[in-house]
């Protein structure tokens, strides 16, 4: 992915803009009558409450496993990312349901099943990170990894030096 495609995903991220990913429904067993399905999968803003219903979702998923299946922007491919995909199927399947469908309501069961007879763990993948760029959860988290990389205290000196400051300033 090149420096412009980020940039405009980030524009339209930060501008709250739609995203549409062409998507063929070829199994339409699922979908109630009357019911029609578009050519594309829309992405739009995720409210606060799909990102609190999303979060301990994401929670559930080990930090190493979710940056392997989050990580999109490396060239070569992790023999590792089917087996993660497998280990979360429904975790991922849940939070992929939520974002999509993004409003106060639980996603309909026909929904979910016609994802599942649609998508492959891939298809999946896509839609997931589709879902956390949207609510900026990459950049996100690339950066609180950054920051702990580079820092000289571990996460507990972190905790502890916050809670001296605390003590500090209330001498």
């Amino acid at each position: 992915m090149g420096i412009k495609q980020i940039i405009t995903l980030e524009s339209d991220t930060v501008s709250e803009k739609t995203i549409r990913i062409p998507f063929e429904f070829t199994d339409l067993d699922s979908v109630p009558e009357g019911k029609l399905m578009d050519e594309y999968i829309t992405i739009t803003p995720l409210t606060v409450r799909s990102w609190f219903r999303v979060k301990p979702l994401l929670l559930a998923i080990t930090p190493e496993d979710l940056q392997v299946i989050a990580d999109i922007h490396t060239e070569t491919f992790d023999p590792r990312i089917p087996e993660i995909m497998n280990k979360y199927d429904d975790v991922i399947l849940t939070i992929v349901c939520i974002g999509l469908h993004n409003k106060k309501s639980d996603p309909p069961t026909w929904f979910r099943d016609t994802l599942k007879d649609n998508c492959t763990w891939e298809d999946l993948r896509i839609l997931l990170n589709a879902i956390l760029f949207r609510i900026g959860y990459n950049p996100f988290y690339k950066s609180i990894m950054t920051l702990k990389n580079m820092s000289p205290l571990s996460e507990a000196e972190i905790i502890a030096a916050r809670r001296n400051l605390k003590s500090w300033t209330t001498r």
